[in-house]
């Protein structure tokens, strides 16, 4: 049982916070005692000290210590006004001789025991700063009133308990930082350490007790030995731990010492030596502190002395006599600290005496004179009111740096989304519901707050900005611009976890969050976090926000995807757990296409550093550039990548450009979302951060986890992910409260986390599209079967989810046609095989108009379809033309299967047409290493992309090497109505500079095949090459058209043009800005110079430059022009 030094109100928000007016100055302490603020200082910090009433100053702020985490438990809200005194205050004037005496407590909270009947400490894990506030207000302020000695007392004491600690916090155990708990003192090749500490006044023959914790590292059993002054006090025992990646990274020992002052020869000074004995050479020990408890003559030491004395608890009134006083010292009652009472005593000599009450425990401070040291800081708080906030749908915390980008996005979702949003930086938080330090549980208590005021109302909540596991920026350049709540654990790598849940626990059981099953709280709101670390990429994820939700280039029939990708070993568990979620996902909600990328179905190649698999890893790529809604991972994993094969890197992850089809990611894998590490930005960081694409949001693991609980939270994310809730599809806020709530598992599951914006909603299509007859045939009649070479005409509706036809929408229908599911076997290379179910042949995909809410296509079934009779699954996904709304719907009742009895005889092979980037490119052109093929194909009878048949794919093959072909199905699609005519846009990575040739080779629905070739030369990326410049005509009269060619396609290009008379006079300067540049620049001149007249007939000069705005490199080229007359 403990007491607590202080007692304060039980909880009860205030209406409006005292902040909210007049003029305030923040001021930090770090100590605990009595502190003086002098005429000087209040002028230096900007305060008119000599127009104000000294008799209305008011001082403001709460205890020290830490916030309690559990939210029944009583706090002061809002600030308190504190008792002070005021020298000089009588004539209404605050003189330069003046000055103001306050009690402050420091940031270490101490408590009596009252089992082991002797004081601890609390170390403040989050500010070693208190803050008080000062304003001068319009009405007199509050001052230490004078509180009468108490007569009637049993027992007199000289005698006090006093009490210190060591305790530095310099590192943390685990590699990568993890838990609240720092330690200090490193045991290893110096293994015996002294610590002083001074206690003057220490009574010959009372009991000394020394609380030592230390921790130590070792495969083999090992202790520290103790002593005080040369005594030997005993030994710590510490226990071998398992060596294990994910065992216990050490074992702490606590242990109390007591020794007779009595036997030591010197009590003016205690010095406590540490030994440790090392086991092995690989063994360390680490001190956490060192505690004194201990009596003193009582007595004023120095300036001033606090004290409490335990005996006086035996007695209901209890004398105090305290020496070494003279005239004019002052003894305050600071139990209460907050509100200071000046203790009347009588002097007899050098002794002060009076009585108090001592039912409870008393705290005093004896203080003489006035040299008492000065606040360590001050600064002026701007007015605010927090607690007059009226709640919000959304509420975002920001810091100072990065609010403007936070107003951005909440502006943005005001109009976009029709949310109300709140904007709070998160200093304002600390100043009204922590007393201006820094502690996460006042971010908690004022989520809280705004909860109780309004359950439905507050829904989600974004922590803008990183978080670090260090709160006191002890590591170099950390990232704490909103704090993150760490575990109370901090040696175990898996039961050590960082969280966000802390701050959406609101009810009034919650908030102790032990770390056992026991323990376990449920979400009241949805909360995410961006993990900006800088106003640029604060600045481009809001830019990312904001296209993924309104750019109508957004939309697509990746919006139909879901991608689960999945690691190999382990007797297949990771695999066989991807696989029931892609089943539950296909079964449960047939409108979203599932793509299956297991790791043991790709080839694995061997290499100096493991094998790995690169084709899986392309693969990844690839789906993450086509799009999906989600992609999801399962498997081994780390901060910064996937896999021991490798299938997914950081450069990877930097590389990917897919800014129009972000993706959620789902990893359930080990720390690949480890944003709490200042000295490592994590795998998920950067697909976040990435302002080229990368992904849309994260739900991440922070930490090591187990496969088994990530299924647990993995299934219940995907119960839900996909359904309405009260008519709307959720936002992640939503989904992290039901995928969190139904998933509870003790500390395990706290390490994931959503790295995005909780408010944000995924891409789902929003209403349904219906086929609505087959070859003329109404749906509601039995179906002929879809066979080869048979043309298939479609007809269908755009319908409201209700099933109302929406004759207003008018779009573009994407349409894909897939064969029967196949049984794959996977290879058995890390164990047994697999077999699992793919639907991942195509045999068709187009587009087709959608008018007045209705559509027909035709196609014609290619040849090489599996002639097995079976169920194929038709996909439809349709966007409006105005970009506001979109569909999608499948159909997966129409059997595929046989041939066309009636086929229509073509031996014409299909027309092949190629392009580097753009259609401008010039065979022979330049590009960069990475760059995308354009193949245009067309055929009467359509193209085949079926791959039932091994060779008649749409191939591509670069420099002749055919061992490693691109298979380029998937990225084929035909033109709008039409399947007769259609185009492969095939991204490339990674060309080697020279010259270079592809060659394509495709096939007609009836197996009719096509070569083309296209020859280019790849140039190194840091240049900004161009060629074939030239202007035409040339020589012109009226115009002219200035072109080249370059290889930054894709790009914004700025270009000028400068036309010079012979003489060099500058006639005239064009400029021309290109936003995702084509291969080829074009831009036109009127022939007029810079004041309008036209340019009288010569031969003129000009020059161009190019300049990228990606990376600033520029060139210039100059030719001759010829102007007629």
């Amino acid at each position: 049982m403990f007491i607590s030094k202080t007692n304060t109100q039980a909880q009860n928000f205030a209406s409006q916070s005292v902040l909210a007016q007049g003029n305030w100055f923040k001021i930090g302490t770090t100590q605990t005692g009595i502190y003086k603020i002098d005429y000087n200082f209040l002028r230096d910090a900007g305060m008119d000290v000599d127009n104000i009433n000294p008799q209305n100053i008011q001082l403001y702020g709460n205890i020290g210590g830490m916030l309690p985490q559990a939210n029944n438990a009583t706090r002061t809200d809002d600030l308190q006004e504190n008792a002070i005194w005021v020298a000089g205050q009588e004539d209404g004037k605050f003189d330069a001789g003046d000055y103001i005496l306050f009690y402050a407590q420091g940031a270490v909270a101490w408590s009596y025991n009252t089992t082991q009947k002797r004081f601890e400490h609390t170390q403040n894990v989050y500010s070693d700063s208190v803050f008080s506030f000062i304003t001068v207000g319009s009405t007199p302020g509050k001052r230490v009133q004078l509180q009468n000695s108490v007569a009637g007392a049993t027992q007199t004491l000289s005698v006090f308990d006093d009490y210190q600690v060591y305790e530095k916090d310099e590192r943390v155990v685990l590699a990568q930082g993890s838990g609240r708990e720092w330690y200090g003192e490193l045991f290893d090749f110096e293994t015996d350490k002294s610590f002083s500490f001074d206690t003057p006044g220490l009574v010959n023959g009372t009991p000394i007790t020394v609380t030592s914790y230390v921790m130590g590292r070792s495969a083999l059993d090992t202790k520290f030995s103790v002593s005080v002054n040369g005594i030997a006090l005993g030994e710590q025992s510490i226990a071998a731990q398992p060596q294990g990646t994910y065992d216990i990274k050490g074992r702490d020992q606590v242990s109390d010492f007591t020794i007779n002052s009595q036997v030591l020869s010197a009590t003016e000074q205690l010095a406590i030596g540490l030994s440790y004995d090392k086991s092995n050479g690989n063994s360390v020990g680490y001190l956490n502190y060192l505690r004194l408890n201990y009596q003193r003559a009582l007595q004023l030491y120095n300036q001033q002395t606090t004290f409490r004395a335990i005996a006086s608890l035996d007695q209901a009134i209890t004398n105090f006599s305290v020496g070494n006083i003279s005239d004019g010292a002052v003894i305050w009652d600071i139990t209460n600290p907050l509100t200071p009472a000046i203790q009347q005593y009588q002097l007899n000599g050098s002794q002060a005496v009076f009585g108090a009450n001592t039912t409870d425990l008393k705290e005093f401070v004896v203080f003489q004179g006035s040299n008492f040291p000065l606040p360590e800081s001050i600064s002026t708080v701007a007015s605010q009111d927090l607690h007059a906030l009226t709640p919000t749908n959304l509420v975002i915390i920001t810091p100072d740096a990065f609010l403007s980008q936070a107003e951005r996005l909440a502006d943005f979702r005001r109009t976009n989304d029709g949310l109300t949003v709140t904007v709070v930086k998160i200093q304002q938080i600390y100043n009204e519901f922590s007393s201006g330090k820094q502690d996460i549980t006042a971010i908690r208590d004022f989520a809280r707050m705004l909860y109780l005021r309004s359950p439905q109302t507050f829904r989600y909540l974004l922590l803008f900005g990183d978080g670090s596991y260090d709160y006191k920026d002890r590591v170099e350049n950390n990232t704490n611009f909103v704090p993150i709540y760490e575990s109370r654990e901090s040696l175990h790598p898996i039961l050590s976890h960082s969280s966000d849940d802390y701050f959406g626990f609101l009810e009034d059981s919650e908030g102790q969050w032990i770390e056992t099953n026991q323990g376990d709280h449920t979400l009241e709101i949805g909360i995410g976090r961006l993990p900006v670390k800088t106003l640029e990429e604060a600045t481009n994820v809001v830019n990312k926000l904001i296209h993924y939700a309104n750019s109508t280039s957004t939309l697509g029939s990746w919006r139909n995807r879901v991608v689960f990708v999945a690691d190999d070993g382990d007797v297949n568990i990771h695999q066989l757990d991807a696989d029931v979620l892609a089943e539950g996902v296909k079964t449960n909600h047939q409108g979203f296409n599932v793509n299956k990328l297991f790791l043991d179905a790709f080839e694995q190649v061997p290499t100096p550093n493991g094998e790995l698999a690169p084709l899986l890893k392309e693969s990844i790529t690839q789906n993450v550039e086509r799009g999906a809604l989600i992609i999801n991972y399962t498997g081994h994993g780390g901060e910064i990548g996937w896999t021991e094969e490798k299938i997914l890197d950081i450069p990877q992850i930097n590389s990917w450009a897919n800014y129009d089809k972000l993706p959620l990611f789902v990893t359930a894998t080990c720390e690949f979302g480890r944003y709490d590490d200042p000295l490592r930005v994590s795998g998920a960081e950067y697909i976040l951060l990435n302002s080229k694409g990368g992904g849309i949001g994260l739900i991440t693991t922070t930490r090591p986890v187990y496969s088994s609980t990530n299924f647990v939270l993995s299934k219940a994310f995907y119960a839900d992910a996909f359904k309405p809730i009260n008519g709307e599809m959720p936002r992640l806020g939503d989904l992290m409260v039901i995928t969190k709530n139904n998933s509870l598992n003790g500390a395990i599951n706290r390490n994931f986390a959503l790295l995005g914006d909780p408010s944000m909603r995924l891409a789902y299509p929003e209403h349904q599209v219906m086929v609505t007859k087959v070859n003329s045939k109404d749906t509601t009649q039995p179906q002929d079967t879809v066979s080869a070479l048979a043309q298939v005409t479609i007809e269908g509706e755009v319908r409201s989810l209700q099933g109302t036809l929406l004759d207003n929408f008018d779009g573009i229908l994407d349409i894909t046609v897939f064969d029967k599911e196949q049984t794959i076997s996977t290879l058995g290379n890390e164990g047994s095989r697999m077999q699992f179910n793919e639907r991942s042949s195509k045999i068709y995909v187009g587009k087709a108009s959608v008018k007045a809410g209705k559509f027909t296509f035709t196609f014609i079934v290619p040849k090489d379809i599996n002639y097995q009779f079976g169920y194929g699954k038709w996909s439809f996904y349709a966007h409006s033309s105005d970009g506001k709304t979109d569909a999608q719907g499948a159909k997966t009742d129409l059997v595929i299967g046989g041939t066309n009895p009636n086929i229509v005889k073509d031996d014409t092979p299909p027309t092949i047409t190629l392009f580097m980037n753009d259609e401008t490119f010039k065979n022979g052109g330049q590009v960069q290493s990475a760059a995308t093929l354009i193949a245009k194909l067309s055929d009467e009878s359509g193209i085949n992309i079926a791959q039932t048949s091994v060779g008649h794919e749409i191939s591509g093959t670069l420099d002749g090497d055919k061992e490693n072909q691109w298979i380029m199905n998937d990225f084929y699609s035909a033109e709008l109505d039409t399947y007769q005519q259609g185009v492969v846009r095939y991204p490339i990575r990674d060309l080697t500079k020279g010259k270079h040739q592809i060659t394509v080779k495709a096939w007609d629905t009836h197996n009719n095949s096509n070569e083309a070739t296209i020859d280019f030369i790849v140039t190194d990326d840091a240049v900004l090459a161009i060629s074939d410049v030239m202007n035409y005509p040339n020589p012109f009269r009226s115009s002219t058209t200035f072109k080249f060619d370059h290889n930054r396609a894709g790009e914004t290009l700025n270009v000028t043009v400068q036309i010079y008379h012979r003489n060099g006079k500058l006639l005239k300067t064009l400029w021309y800005t290109t936003n995702n540049a084509l291969s080829r620049f074009e831009g036109v001149w009127d022939g007029l110079d810079q004041q309008g007249n036209k340019i009288a007939q010569g031969v003129y000069i000009y020059k161009i430059t190019a300049r990228s705005t990606t990376d600033g490199a520029e060139r210039f080229a100059t030719r001759r022009l010829v102007v007629l007359d």
